[in-house]
C-alpha cells in the first residue's frame, strides 16, 4: 500500500493510501523522497541494493534498463545517474539518460522503466561498463 503523507499549507497534514507498497512524503502535493533507487555492478547488472526496482537489464556494454517494481504515476520523474570509473581501464564515464546504445537516439521513459547508457570519455561513442553504477528517481 502506498501511504502518502502530504503537509499542505491549505489542508494541513493529509494521509492517503493505495495498494502499491510505497511511502511518499509530500510538501504541498510534491513528492520529496526518492521513488526508486538502485546500486549495481556495470558488467553484470547484478543489483547490490535497491528500492522499488525489480530488475536491471544490461543489453550491451554500458546500456542499462531500469524496471520499477511499482510504476510511477506519470512520466514527470527525473533520474539521477552516477558511475565509477573502471578500475581495469581508468575510463572516465559519462551517463546519458533516455538514450539508445548509439548515444544519439532518444529512448523515451515509461512509467514502468527508463534506459540510460554509460559512455567512456574522451572516447566518444564507446559505451563502457563501470565497476559501480548508481541511479535514483525523484518525481510524483
Amino acid at each position: 500500500m502506498t501511504t502518502t503523507i502530504n503537509a499542505s499549507t491549505s489542508t494541513g497534514l493529509v494521509n492517503t493510501a493505495d495498494t502499491s507498497g510505497i511511502i511518499k512524503l509530500q510538501s504541498n502535493g510534491v513528492t520529496t523522497n526518492a521513488l526508486a533507487w538502485v546500486s549495481f555492478v556495470g558488467s553484470t547488472a547484478s543489483i547490490n541494493a535497491s528500492y522499488n526496482v525489480s530488475s536491471v537489464t544490461r543489453s550491451a556494454a554500458g546500456v542499462y534498463l531500469i524496471v520499477f517494481s511499482n510504476a510511477t504515476t506519470n512520466l514527470n520523474y527525473t533520474p539521477f545517474i552516477s558511475a565509477s570509473p573502471s578500475s581495469a581501464s581508468g575510463a572516465r564515464i559519462i551517463p546519458l539518460a533516455y538514450c539508445a546504445a548509439n548515444g544519439l537516439t532518444v529512448v523515451a521513459p515509461t512509467t514502468a522503466s527508463y534506459q540510460f547508457i554509460t559512455a567512456n570519455y574522451p572516447n566518444a561513442g564507446v559505451n563502457y561498463d563501470p565497476d559501480y553504477v548508481m541511479t535514483g528517481v525523484f518525481g510524483n
